[in-house]
């Protein structure tokens, strides 16, 4: 035994990485104080969380209560600016109700009414209104803004609700939780109604009519799910019939129901939390009454949650003890030495530039075998910087190359078209035409050539097409309408050259030149969508029948006429420059016309 302890003692003087030895010196020195410290604070800390635990719901039931109330009150102003409006009497009671809406007066007031009506529908709380009145006064309106709105008591008379106004007169209004609704209302109009009756001051006897204001369980709900304190708590709204209006959890709700006249009892003060038992559960319990109603907000915690909640403060606790542990480890590994600290700083620094550029030590001025390393590491990312540059650089300029090939393929097949054309005017003696036309040609390829660079200014490829199209209205006696619509404000934006080119010659030539009576319109229009331009060339051609769209953009369209290449290049240079995401997009409906949408980001020189 004192061997193997001597051999402990040796081991941990003289060979144990020293950087070791600092971790666990520093370990029982944080160890030892800390776990004291928490043994001490153990005892304290059930009685301090159960008080805050408590002090926190009773400002939470208080919060929600009045939020709560705001809303019922939400609800009650609606419902005076409805019953309060002069049209409801006079439309419902009136003994000519159509003369009375045929009436200019009448008309204006029935059209402010029900706007009224529709601007408190607000879908999330208020989700619909009604006004059901007596059968032999039912009122059919057509316009869209009345429809739905007045129907008949009829409706509704078989409700648990309709049967409460029926057996006691003296209700003037009624909170309805949803079992008092039809299904009809609940699955059309809401799960909840605030109801307000009304009767004909003329005959006070007679059948009443109703205004009913349908919400949204589920926006109470989330109401009181939001301020829960934890898991196993819930908030439930009950009425003076012992009915559940809504609650943050149906199941959790049943479990801790109380009647309404027995929550004072077992609670006492509206202003304390009071521990109760249900089903044999310790429970702490809360209420507070909701103003303009007779509902009471419920709110209860088991008592084993508070603990819970005190079981997670130990094991934050815990946490902050491994934190302490950590610093510990860290300040060990801190004064190891600086040995280990500049070999860590070594590892850090390949760990930072591992998916990034390398970046070399700024300063090394050690001689040892750690220096050295460091000096060979500065070689080597100087050298792995300079190949990642030459490799970026050959990208590039390999990338231009594939896009100045794709155009150059472009440029021939153009120019050829425009030779046949002029050699079909002098054959034909027009040798005004050809001057035109020579002039005309000139004036494009010179914007076409006079930059080295592949992109040009929108407005002049603009122009580039208008010269396009007049040079082939000459040829075809005007027969092509040219429209161009494009803000003033992205005419300095560039463009690759020769893009919207391509795109009009294949419209001219597959499309409107297919119609028999060869004559159509091409329309340019463009506007900015966030960061990026769009473009759209439209035609009323003969359109592109559907299974052969997909064949425009792959380089594989053939319809005996062409094989389409000036434009599968233009949409694959766009990708090359900018990537998959920008391009061409056709559309296309045979018979009424063409559609190309050309998306590119928004770039200045």
């Amino acid at each position: 035994m004192k061997k193997k302890l001597q051999s402990a003692v040796h081991y941990f003087l003289h060979d144990m990485k020293f950087k070791n030895k600092f971790m666990i010196t520093h370990l029982i020195l944080v160890l030892f104080p800390t776990l004291i410290v928490f043994l001490f604070l153990y005892g304290r800390l059930s009685h301090i969380i159960t008080d805050n635990t408590i002090e926190s719901e009773q400002a939470l039931v208080s919060q929600t209560a009045d939020t709560l109330g705001a809303t019922i009150s939400q609800l009650n102003l609606s419902m005076d600016s409805i019953t309060s409006n002069p049209f409801l009497s006079e439309a419902t009671y009136t003994p000519d109700v159509y003369g009375y809406l045929s009436d200019k007066q009448g008309s204006v007031q029935a059209l402010e009414f029900f706007s009224n009506i529709n601007s408190l529908i607000d879908h999330e709380f208020i989700t619909a209104i009604k006004i059901y009145i007596p059968s032999d006064r039912e009122i059919q309106f057509y316009s869209p803004s009345f429809s739905g709105v007045i129907s008949s008591v009829d409706e509704i008379s078989g409700s648990y609700w309709h049967g409460i106004f029926a057996g006691q007169p003296e209700i003037v209004s009624l909170l309805c939780p949803s079992f008092y609704l039809t299904t009809k209302e609940i699955r059309d109009l809401g799960s909840l109604a605030f109801i307000q009756k009304f009767t004909n001051l003329a005959n006070p006897d007679g059948e009443c009519s109703y205004v009913v204001i349908y919400f949204s369980e589920s926006y109470l709900e989330n109401m009181l799910h939001k301020n829960l304190t934890g898991t196993n708590s819930v908030y439930y709204l009950i009425n003076s019939r012992n009915s559940i209006v809504a609650s943050s959890d149906k199941s959790l709700a049943g479990t801790y129901f109380k009647r309404y006249e027995a929550i004072p009892e077992a609670v006492g003060s509206t202003e304390e939390f009071a521990t109760t038992t249900i089903l044999d559960e310790n429970l702490y319990m809360g209420y507070r009454e909701i103003d303009h109603t007779d509902w009471r907000l419920v709110s209860v915690i088991p008592v084993s949650s508070v603990f819970s909640e005190g079981r997670q403060v130990l094991v934050s606790t815990a946490e902050l003890y491994l934190v302490f542990v950590f610093l510990a480890c860290a300040t060990a590994l801190f004064l190891s030495g600086s040995l280990a600290k500049r070999l860590s700083l070594v590892v850090e620094k390949i760990n930072q530039n591992r998916e990034k550029s390398l970046v070399p030590f700024e300063d090394n001025s050690d001689k040892d075998e750690i220096g050295q390393l460091v000096t060979n590491y500065n070689a080597m990312v100087e050298r792995i910087n300079q190949l990642m540059e030459e490799q970026t650089e050959t990208a590039e300029k390999l990338k231009v190359s594939e896009v100045k090939a794709l155009q150059a393929q472009i440029n021939p097949h153009f120019l050829y078209n425009m030779l046949d054309m002029v050699n079909w005017l002098a054959q034909s003696g027009k040798q005004k035409e050809v001057s035109l036309a020579v002039q005309t040609l000139s004036k494009f390829y010179r914007l076409t050539l006079s930059k080295k660079n592949i992109t040009t200014p929108i407005r002049e490829e603009l122009r580039h097409v208008e010269l396009y199209v007049k040079l082939q209205n000459m040829r075809y006696e005007d027969k092509i309408s040219f429209l161009i619509d494009v803000p003033d404000e992205i005419l300095d934006f560039e463009i690759p050259k020769l893009v919207l080119q391509p795109i009009v010659e294949n419209s001219i030539q597959h499309g409107i030149f297919e119609k028999e009576s060869k004559e159509g319109t091409i329309v340019i229009m463009a506007w900015t969508e966030g960061n990026d331009i769009v473009f759209v060339v439209s035609d009323d051609g003969v359109g592109i029948p559907p299974e052969k769209l997909p064949c425009i953009l792959d380089g594989t369209y053939e319809d005996g006429k062409g094989s389409n290449i000036g434009i599968y290049n233009t949409h694959l240079r766009l990708q090359l420059l900018y990537g998959e995401t920008y391009g061409l997009h056709y559309e296309s409906t045979p018979g009424t016309g063409t559609e190309v949408q050309v998306k590119l980001p928004a770039m200045t020189s």
